[in-house]
């Protein structure tokens, strides 16, 4: 750039003295020093290049968000780094662009890129003018880099909670209409047992069998609301210690005749040194039972599930593994939008309400699938001595780091 002091300095080169000269050439080092300091101290990622798209500058905030080594990537093109940008009618055209992005290296992350041309002060208006290309360098581009993951993960957990408390709501709603009719059905059905009674009916096996059926429904129908009301409905989990190997055994055997009816067998392969885990026994039943229930219904008959723990430092880690028809990548993003479903007769609820259960445990839930070869699906709970613990200066907050 013309008119700096470094301009300056070269014009009157021929005047100035060796120790002079040193002096200038230390104070331009100690102001390199400190430009450099701040710029390395940017939580946004700044890169330079020239007008062929060399990187000429990076600080450390974009090595960080874009994986770029250091000085290695000096002087290499920025296409290398940053592919699906026409970077040749960009850097041509001296276009101003601002764009998001969205990177999975080093990590799956949302970036907003701001790409601002390089100019000349201009002297009147104070301000930058247009670039001109091959002018003693001038031309390149300023490219800055903010991340977005944390306020586009903290935007759509505030979106899945408004949805929740959405569906709580008219969850309420149904229940409370359906719980009025099932109370009259349940005292008309009382009045009906009495006067069959007197008129000795029941000596008819068919009678008798009818009236049971009718009992045993109108009982299940009032069971299901109230497990749905319980499941849905924002509670706060009652934790005991509770051993996690003996409440998949119980939710497994609950569901096993669902299971021997499609002929399918489930494999437990469980840390037998598990340590008892705060939990609400209930809470955590009703997560698993969904979960098994999705995998049997994902697989044809003769289908195998595995249900795996170990654990790290920190979490004892649950895998249901089955080897269903999986699920495609564009569906799995919607898994946990409400009434979002892969089946026919599905709520769209099920995973919704497993991981309202699990988050409320302090845990977290990952999905891993494949079309044509099944689902995996882990559920990360906190060992007991890992729920409560200090952090270190500058270390982030497990709950705004990506999960």
């Amino acid at each position: 750039m013309k008119n700096t002091f470094l301009d300056k300095l070269l014009h009157r080169i021929d005047r100035v003295g060796s120790d002079d000269l040193q002096n200038y050439l230390q104070q331009l080092a100690r102001e390199k020093g400190f430009l450099e300091t701040i710029f390395n101290t940017l939580q946004e990622g700044i890169l330079v290049i020239d007008p062929e798209g060399r990187i000429l500058y990076l600080n450390h905030a974009v090595e960080d968000l874009l994986g770029i080594p250091g000085e290695e990537a000096l002087q290499q093109p920025v296409s290398r780094y940053l592919r699906g940008i026409p970077w040749a009618a960009l850097l041509a055209e001296k276009q101003i662009l601002n764009r998001d992005l969205e990177v999975s290296y080093p990590q799956r992350r949302h970036l907003n890129l701001s790409c601002v041309p390089l100019g000349e002060p201009d002297a009147e208006a104070g301000r930058p003018s247009r670039p001109r290309p091959n002018a003693g360098g001038e031309g390149g581009f300023v490219l800055i880099f903010r991340d977005l993951t944390l306020a586009r993960e903290e935007t759509r957990e505030t979106i899945e909670s408004e949805k929740l408390g959405a569906l709580t709501l008219l969850a309420a709603g149904v229940a409370h209409e359906l719980g009025n009719p099932l109370n009259s059905l349940n005292i008309h059905l009382q009045l009906l047992e009495r006067d069959l009674r007197r008129l000795d009916a029941f000596k008819n096996p068919d009678t008798k069998e009818s009236w049971q059926v009718l009992q045993s429904e109108i009982a299940r129908l009032d069971t299901i609301i109230a497990n749905f009301l319980r499941a849905v409905r924002p509670t706060s989990p009652q934790l005991k210690l509770e051993n996690v190997n003996a409440l998949i055994a119980e939710s497994v055997a609950f569901l096993k005749p669902e299971i021997d009816d499609r002929d399918m067998l489930v494999e437990t392969d469980l840390d037998p040194s598990a340590p008892a885990l705060l939990l609400d026994r209930d809470q955590i039943k009703q997560a698993f039972y969904n979960l098994i229930k999705n995998a049997v219904q994902a697989m044809k008959t003769g289908g195998i599930l595995r249900i795996v723990s170990e654990r790290d430092d920190t979490h004892l880690i649950l895998s249901f593994i089955d080897r269903g028809t999986g699920i495609s990548s564009d569906r799995i993003t919607r898994l946990f939008e409400p009434y979002f479903t892969t089946k026919a007769s599905g709520t769209g609820l099920g995973l919704l309400i497993v991981r309202r259960i699990v988050r409320d445990h302090g845990g977290e839930m990952q999905i891993e699938s494949h079309e044509g070869r099944g689902t995996t699906v882990r559920i990360l709970l906190p060992l007991p001595e890992r729920r409560v613990r200090l952090l270190t200066a500058g270390e982030p907050s497990p709950t705004k780091e990506k999960k």
